[in-house]
């Protein structure tokens, strides 16, 4: 006979395994300080190109006034002005970027561990499950006897 119980657990597991197939279980493989170094080089990567692409596109949306600049400036305040507007750029992104990772790792933490819970428990309902009902086969042989 199957047990409701037991039913509606492993219902849930394999709920909760569909629902955090691509975030929890892939977070999980990695120590927490190795996840928030990946997500900031990732960060830091994506974020230098989403900088080169916008200072395209400003660029060629002012090109009038920037070749103008140019020509008239030195461009050493010009470079300067670039790479401090790139490593404020960057920096900020990094510091949301770093502590998005730390809310999604503490996040998978608690995921997991509610996960390893509900697992031990389907596990001890099955070991109890087993020995009673191994427990009832050798009555019933007894009273075959």
């Amino acid at each position: 006979m199957i047990d409701k119980k037991r039913l509606y657990l492993m219902i849930g597991l394999a709920r909760f395994e569909k629902k955090h197939a691509d975030g929890s279980f892939r977070i999980s493989r990695y120590y927490q300080r190795d996840y928030t170094a990946f997500a900031l080089i990732r960060n830091l990567l994506l974020s230098t190109i989403a900088y080169i692409l916008l200072l395209g596109v400003l660029m060629l949306a002012n090109m009038d006034t920037f070749l103008s600049r140019l020509n008239a400036a030195d461009i050493r305040p010009v470079i300067a002005v670039l790479i401090v507007s790139y490593v404020i750029f960057v920096g900020i992104y990094s510091v949301i970027a770093y502590i998005l990772a730390r809310i999604r790792y503490v996040r998978m933490q608690s995921d997991m561990e509610e996960y390893e819970r509900a697992l031990a428990r389907l596990g001890r309902m099955y070991r109890r499950g087993y020995h009673e009902d191994s427990g009832e086969r050798e009555k019933q042989e007894e009273e075959e006897e």
